[in-house]
């Protein structure tokens, strides 16, 4: 069951700021040739700056404490209800920016609104932690160092775990969120994701020739690579009987999930999709029927993206349904590519989706991509035929995260 929703974005903070951004499909990030001083024209959805971060977190642990702050706060979990909880987290470079100069001073600066001084100064101790080549954060880096800060920050003192499958780690996240209460060890779980712009990944990215100079086209024919974007987003996870017994509303309830591995190339999908079709299908099984939705981790390159819908709409048909059915919608025209937030963002636009009853519009979208086998509502929001949505999750290493959700009863 979820109980409480988060984020942060680049339309500003809150589940709010998100939907009506979501809504609007107009969104072009701004130019910005001195990125990474770089000579192409990568662009960056950035969240707009906030409060600078606390001492000794960099700015994904500033996003991700204004998303998990807001999610606690919606489902009015309590110091005692956090004591026990768990804890995911969902990241691909964590607060890469303390550990790359000229970052934390300019791009890095900011977000977080709440932050408060001192917060996470627990954060980074332990074996292997010490002074090292990222300073005063030591290795591991910035990847484990957010959810110690996390659990530091809010008191949230029950098993925790860092999924970093690069841009399925969200997705990960909330699968995994969910394993601790199926499996009785919590009864409340923060389930987040959260990544901030990084010189090294936007270098990586343009030099694989994997950016879109112009804006980031998902289902156009004329795609041509990924935007990067940053942010954070998190969700409240409760059993059943958690919720009854205080008396929270349930904005969504996960009723499926699956992973696997392609295990076929560091970056590539494999071809024939078979191991996302084999997570799609273990998370369908979770609902009675095709979903009136599918929130695609689709991001403007050209290989994944069919893969993926082909993926997808194989299981949906061997559930006895029809892709044809499923509205298809990729929030990372107007979000950016949000890398490790990515899966978790997904899951609380599924539940606002689930809320208002409305696909959003798909944006920048000229030329229709022919092969794609689901509906792709464009120029206005789609009602939401069916109260069942997909989220689907993918990333490097060929690690895929798939989840289905369904409207509470």
């Amino acid at each position: 069951m979820v109980t409480g929703l988060g984020a942060v974005s680049c339309f500003g903070s809150g589940t709010g700021a998100l939907w009506e951004g979501l809504l609007g499909a107009s969104r072009r990030p701004d130019p910005a040739p001195d990125v990474c001083g770089l000579p192409a024209r990568p662009h960056l959805y950035a969240v707009p700056d906030g409060d600078a971060p606390a001492r000794g977190t960099g700015r994904t642990g500033a996003l991700l404490a204004t998303a998990v702050a807001e999610a606690v706060a919606e489902a009015g979990l309590s110091a005692g209800d956090l004591l026990d909880a768990g804890l995911t987290v969902g990241t691909s470079l964590g607060d890469i920016d303390l550990s790359e100069p000229g970052v934390g001073a300019g791009a890095a600066a900011g977000a977080g609104a709440d932050a408060r001084p001192g917060a996470g100064a627990a954060a980074g101790t332990g074996p292997g932690t010490g002074p090292g080549p990222f300073g005063d954060v030591g290795v591991p880096p910035a990847t484990h160092r957010v959810a110690a800060s996390l659990a530091t920050r809010f008191g949230i003192g029950g098993p925790g775990q860092t999924l970093s499958t690069a841009c399925s780690a969200g997705a990960y996240a909330v699968g995994w969120g969910a394993e601790l209460i199926e499996t009785g060890q919590a009864d409340v779980v923060v389930a987040c994701g959260g990544d901030a712009f990084s010189r090294v990944a936007v270098g990586t990215l343009q030099r694989f020739g994997l950016l879109d100079g112009e804006c980031c086209r998902p289902f156009d024919t004329g795609r041509a690579g990924m935007v990067t974007g940053e942010g954070a987003a998190a969700l409240v996870l409760e059993s059943a009987e958690s919720a009854r017994r205080r008396g929270r509303p349930v904005h969504a309830v996960l009723a499926g999930h699956g992973w696997s591995c392609d295990a076929h190339h560091p970056m590539a999908p494999e071809p024939s999709g078979e191991q996302l079709r084999r997570s799609a299908a273990r998370a369908l099984a979770g609902i009675d029927g095709t979903p009136g939705a599918a929130v695609l981790h689709r991001a403007g390159v050209a290989v994944n993206d069919t893969v993926e819908a082909a993926a997808i709409s194989a299981a949906v048909e061997a559930a006895g349904g029809s892709g044809g059915d499923v509205l298809g919608y990729a929030p990372k025209a107007v979000m950016g590519h949000t890398a490790g937030a990515a899966g978790v963002f997904g899951c609380v636009i599924a539940a606002l989706v689930l809320r208002h009853g409305l696909v959003p519009p798909n944006a920048h979208v000229t030329d229709l991509d022919p092969d794609c086998p689901l509906t792709v509502p464009l120029d206005r929001p789609a009602p939401l035929a069916r109260p069942s949505v997909l989220v689907s999750g993918t990333g490097f290493g060929g690690n895929n995260a798939v989840l289905t959700w369904r409207a509470a009863a």
